[in-house]
């Protein structure tokens, strides 16, 4: 099955009005669209290599996530739609809760990839500080 560069725009357009909205508990709100529009089986990746497949997975990623930092803001840009997917920009003001990063602003570009009306990846790229 063909996804439709109009479908990508949809799913593309939920996810961004979605990231838009605030919430203290990342993992319930993020049902809502995971439900919606991500394949069950997903693959998440980071910029360092690190990958997740499923739910489960990207749950206990986002709780750990959630355990060791603040984030004080998030802005997301986009969404950019290609033939095959879609990109988010974030613009995050975080920082370490252990003292270990300290407040700072991050930009991370997120890849979507779209196969069947469905999100089967998710790929996050972070602006190389030493780069």
């Amino acid at each position: 099955m063909t996804t439709t560069a109009a479908t990508i725009t949809e799913i593309a357009s939920d996810l961004v009005a979605h990231c838009k909205i605030e919430s203290e508990d990342m993992c319930a709100h993020d049902a809502k669209i995971w439900d919606k529009h991500f394949a069950e089986s997903w693959t998440s990746i980071e910029g360092d290599g690190k990958t997740f497949v499923g739910r489960d997975a990207v749950i206990a990623k986002y709780k750990e996530w959630e355990a060791g930092v603040i984030c004080h803001s998030c802005e997301v840009t986009g969404p950019f739609v290609g033939q095959s997917g879609f990109s988010v920009i974030f613009d995050l003001d975080m920082e370490f809760k252990d003292g270990s990063f300290p407040r700072s602003k991050m930009k991370e570009v997120a890849n979507y990839t779209v196969e069947g009306g469905k999100i089967v990846k998710e790929e996050f790229c972070y602006q190389c500080p030493d780069c």
